[in-house]
């Protein structure tokens, strides 16, 4: 599982805040089919772990790119279905 945290590092007092997790699964079937390709799950929680989005990449060229590739893939998929939005 690949998970990505974004949290607020206050300059005034370090506090940290955090502001959202993505957490990406690959779905072992398409991997093992084709080792060069994978389908992964999503889940992308605000504040708190509260769910908010969840959904599928499928055939992502995973040997090809880099995993920030996967997540910039991710953000536009939740902005498209959420109006141009995050």
């Amino acid at each position: 599982m690949i998970r990505c945290t974004l949290e607020l590092v206050r300059a005034s007092n370090g506090e940290i805040e955090h502001l959202g997790t993505i957490e990406i699964s690959n779905q072992v079937m398409l991997s093992s089919l084709n080792p060069r390709r994978g389908d992964y799950r999503y889940r992308v929680f605000k504040k708190r772990w509260v769910p908010w989005r969840d959904g599928v990449v499928k055939n992502f060229p995973r040997l090809s790119y880099h995993p920030w590739n996967l997540i910039r893939e991710i953000l536009n998929e939740v902005a498209t279905n959420n109006g141009g939005r995050i």
